[in-house]
């Protein structure tokens, strides 16, 4: 199952509004026309910045591990999760009811908005995890 953006539309997303925003600033900044490109020169570099730094950090990624039993693995999971500031959704709006031992995680309040979510399924003796970057590589530490 795939879950969340690729990487394409990931670098696209940082790329394309870090360099419109960039643009623009750099016109009015410097009383610039837009006209002369030298505006979309500088947001064309800031969005290739940000589309690489974004990418690598909010990339969706999936990380599988094997497991024993589906509730020794939750009872070692949701601790961490807590300790990150995760909850499991109840009234998830996705895929997350059709599908068959899926859970989704997400942070309360406004940070739930800059997190992202953590989707974990478990089929048999494998569990999948998949969330952002940043997020993935705190999870193998622990988990592993």
């Amino acid at each position: 199952m795939e879950f969340g953006p690729g990487v394409a539309v990931t670098f696209l997303y940082y790329f394309s509004s870090t360099a419109v925003v960039l643009a623009f600033v750099v016109s009015q900044a410097l009383d610039i026309g837009i006209s002369t490109g030298i505006p979309q020169q500088f947001g064309a570099i800031g969005g290739l910045v940000a589309g690489i730094l974004g990418t690598y950090f909010n990339r969706t990624v999936r990380f599988e591990l094997p497991i024993k039993s589906e509730q020794q693995f939750f009872n070692r999971l949701e601790p961490v999760l807590d300790n990150l500031g995760y909850q499991q959704v109840e009234d998830a709006e996705d895929d997350s009811e059709k599908v068959p031992g899926l859970r989704v995680y997400e942070r309360t309040a406004l940070s739930k908005w800059f997190s992202g979510r953590i989707f974990v399924q478990v089929e048999g003796q494998q569990a999948t995890i998949a969330s952002r970057a940043v997020v993935i590589r705190t999870l193998k530490q622990v988990l592993t």
